[in-house]
């Protein structure tokens, strides 16, 4: 029974969000390097947030603003094509059947058009990451079974999902097409950058799969890239003589650290049996969504980060990477504009430099090398490729400065100003931005300020906390998204509610709630159509089994939850919501 304890370390969102002290903490605290100073006022009006806000919601369903709609499309298991396998409500599913559904745990998403200037608005594809699984919810008995049946079924429900979507009849629907697939733990992937052909990544079992992230971004090139923010989860051992060393303490690695257990069937899993395989994962992942052959590439000149969250823009035709961990903001600049770079062979994200960020009290910040030779990384480094294996040292030997759960960033379409979200582990949180030294994203200089911080106060419909991730649509609309499931007392949840869906404006500082969640739930990803008149919404771990609402499959799920399905006896399902509003026009207005 230890092992169904362990169970119970819930995965769904640990290394995302940990339950903290009181909600008013958050007033006094201090970041390390980075003053908590007031917000600035906003002032009035903001015609950009011009909804009638929802309020503050407990129900176990999705609310949306009146004159709006909200679909369910794409949840965990789901099949890939109409043949099947059907999904079965009490989660018997095997993992056979489950390789050819939609994975659990959704996160980060981003819709890809067609034909962005044509019919995009109305076809195209949606990749979706599977962060992690809880164990309670994905099986049939609860997770009690430690059989290889059940690591090969929690292994093939995460990594990500590709599928091909329409709008028609006025519903968007999945459709069965070759492009559909899942990329698992055990996908065929290949390593790219100044680490290919290493022998850490590359000998022994070779590289196999990808583990389950929030991060998500989008090339310029029309790439999708994610990240293994759950590196952590996977890995685990049961030998009494093994000891963590510094590069797995600083990458949350530890002999009794996984709350899965797959290193009991699994032996690259065990950190004794093979010491080097925790190396092949924590990579940024470049999948080419169009195209099912290729196999997903890990660009190591980007680090070795366990990603939280990720954004993509351009300095002088450069590829620039924003990318945040558990506790710090990265950079990377890639070399040479990415036109002339990319061919069949060659990638943008393949030469460049790395940086990390370093906020200062005064507002202003710098950008921190993380290069051989540089800045103090010539003692302990034996050359490049070992300062991108252990990229998270590299940052505290460089002095970088130090975020509280930093989620995921995005780039203002018209300003370049950046926005990063903190979920802070007390349940409060705050926004940040910055403009980068003469507007170039490649600068090594910026000046940061707070842009908002969470408040209890409900008057305008805005209080939130614990946000989670940042995105921006054409539109220049800020979408905030929250997971509160984990907040730390019953007065912090019976405040707020469920997770929810705001929206800002960045001129006026005004923000609005736009949608709530199913109990239990996180809101993790956002996407839009290029018309702006589609809204994709991931709903992550609605009927969290770690919840304070208690474990749905052992008391009524509807007093749980067991959204969207209904089912009596029925489980919760991460899904896809897609928001429109009723008479077509833009979303947010």
């Amino acid at each position: 029974m230890a092992h169904h304890t362990n169970d119970h370390a819930h995965p769904s969102r640990r290394t995302a969000l940990r339950a903290g002290a009181g909600l008013g903490a958050f007033a006094a605290a201090t970041l390390a390097g980075i003053p908590f100073s007031p917000a600035h006022a906003a002032p009035e009006g903001g015609a950009r947030v011009t909804f009638t806000p929802v309020p503050i919601a407990r129900t176990d369903r999705v609310t949306v603003p009146r004159g709006y709609t909200a679909q369910v499309i794409a949840p965990w298991g789901a099949p890939l094509h109409s043949f099947g396998p059907k999904w079965r409500s009490d989660a018997s599913n095997s993992s056979a059947e489950a390789r050819l559904q939609v994975g659990t745990g959704h996160s980060g998403l981003h819709y890809f058009p067609v034909n962005p200037s044509g019919d995009g608005a109305r076809s195209g594809l949606l990749v979706i990451n599977h962060a992690a699984a809880d164990p309670v919810l994905l099986h049939a008995d609860g997770g009690r079974a430690t059989t290889p049946e059940r690591t090969a079924k929690e292994m093939v429900s995460l990594g990500a999902t590709v599928l091909r979507v329409r709008f028609s009849n006025g519903r968007w629907r999945v459709v069965g097409a070759d492009v559909n697939r899942r990329v698992t733990p055990s996908s065929h992937v290949t390593y790219s950058g100044p680490l290919h052909g290493h022998d850490t990544l590359e000998g022994g079992a070779g590289a196999r799969g990808i583990l389950g992230g929030a991060a998500h971004a989008v090339t310029p090139w029309g790439t999708y890239l994610t990240g293994e923010s759950t590196l952590a989860d996977a890995f685990g051992t049961e030998d009494r003589g093994w000891r963590p060393s510094r590069i797995h303490r600083c990458y949350g690695l530890a002999a009794d650290g996984s709350p899965y257990g797959w290193h009991r069937h699994e032996p690259r899993f065990d950190l004794a049996a093979s010491p080097d395989e925790h190396y092949r994962f924590g990579w940024t992942v470049e999948i080419s969504p169009w195209d099912p052959v290729t196999p997903p590439v890990k660009r190591t000149a980007l680090g070795r980060l366990a990603l939280n969250g990720a954004a993509v823009t351009e300095s002088r035709g450069r590829a620039v990477v924003y990318m945040t961990d558990d506790a710090r903001v990265y950079k990377f600049v890639g070399e040479r504009p990415w036109r002339e770079v990319r061919t069949a062979t060659t990638s943008p994200l393949d030469e460049g430099t790395l940086y990390v960020a370093r906020f200062d009290r005064d507002g202003t910040g710098r950008w921190l090398r993380l290069e051989h030779g540089r800045d103090g990384l010539t003692e302990g480094f034996h050359d490049q490729a070992d300062v991108l294996l252990r990229a998270r040292e590299a940052a505290l030997a460089v002095g970088a400065g130090q975020l509280r759960s930093p989620g995921r960033p995005t780039v203002h379409p018209e300003t370049g100003d950046v926005y990063v979200p903190e979920a802070r582990a007390d349940g409060g949180g705050r926004i940040l931005t910055w403009a980068e030294g003469a507007g170039d994203a490649g600068a090594t200089v910026m000046s940061w300020r707070e842009f908002a911080r969470p408040t209890a106060d409900d008057a305008d419909r805005a209080a939130f906390a614990a946000p989670s991730g940042v995105h921006t649509g054409g539109d220049g609309r800020l979408w905030i998204t929250t997971d509160v499931a984990r907040l730390g007392t019953d007065d912090q949840r019976a405040a707020l509610g469920n997770s929810a869906l705001l929206c800002a404006d960045p001129e006026s500082g005004r923000i609005r709630r736009f949608l709530t969640g199913p109990r239990g739930s996180g809101i993790s990803g956002v996407s839009t159509a290029p018309d702006q008149r589609s809204l994709f919404v991931t709903v992550m771990g609605p009927g969290w089994s770690g919840s304070p609402l208690g474990d749905p499959t052992a008391a009524d799920p509807a007093a749980v939850s067991n959204w969207p399905g209904r089912d009596r006896d029925g489980r919760p399902r991460s899904a896809v919501v897609v928001v429109r509003r009723e008479d077509g026009g833009i979303i947010g207005t």
